[in-house]
């Protein structure tokens, strides 16, 4: 599978997740623009048995739910790109507006001139700064994530994420 098509089924499940979570079919649909937001993020993914490297994402976010993108490029040894697709069932904890948890799951590619796929899970924790009581206003954010479940015919991806990024 080329890499345009990979793009293309990327920029397609987040436009289908977004236009979902917007009516409201992953539970409560919220009238305010406020409730969803873009993210770009990017930070250090140990990627198990490929190694570890600098990794971005992409996120569209709404108050419960947040469909992902993400890629990253390692070098340890063999140099393997990895692409991923995940949605992500999101916890916010009204006792400290700006800090969220959740689980999901997503697809896996892995490419070294070969590809293999996979399916695997993920559990996140996340921590917004700025203006907490207003979610979807422009803010910094951590995020912590690990990805487990991931078996190639090489070995596994399973490890953990640190990003910073920000919310538009």
């Amino acid at each position: 599978m080329s890499r345009f098509t990979v793009a293309l089924m990327v920029v397609a499940v987040l436009a289908v997740a977004s236009v979902a979570c917007g009516q409201g079919y992953f539970g409560q649909a919220y009238d305010s623009a406020a409730y969803k937001a873009w993210q770009l993020r990017a930070g250090y993914y140990d990627v198990g048995d490929a190694g570890s490297d600098i990794g971005f994402g992409a996120d569209y976010t709404t108050r419960d739910w947040m469909a992902s993108a993400d890629y990253v490029t390692t070098n340890d040894g063999d140099n393997l790109d990895i692409w991923s697709v995940s949605g992500t069932y999101l916890q916010r904890m009204s006792e400290r507006p700006g800090t969220y948890y959740g689980a999901g799951a997503g697809w896996y590619r892995i490419s070294d001139g070969g590809s293999d796929d996979s399916f695997g899970y993920h559990i996140l924790f996340g921590m917004e700064f700025g203006s907490p009581d207003q979610f979807g206003e422009p803010a910094w954010f951590v995020q912590a994530r690990y990805v487990f479940g991931t078996d190639f015919d090489g070995g596994d991806i399973d490890g953990f994420q640190a990003s910073l990024g920000r919310r538009f």
